[in-house]
């Protein structure tokens, strides 16, 4: 797996989303934690350009 992804995984397993547990984010596909990670932080993203 990508590092960064696996970085992602441990953020998101340690404090996980309302309504997810730390399994529901183990068990996740690196694209489907990248895509919510991506969701989530879109508006940061879109502040900086």
């Amino acid at each position: 797996m990508n590092p960064d992804t696996e970085k992602l995984r441990k953020k998101y397993m340690d404090n996980p989303l309302e309504g997810m547990t730390s399994g529901d984010i183990r068990h996740m596909s690196g694209d489907d934690l990248l895509d919510m990670d991506y969701f989530l932080n879109e508006d940061e993203l879109l502040d900086t350009l």
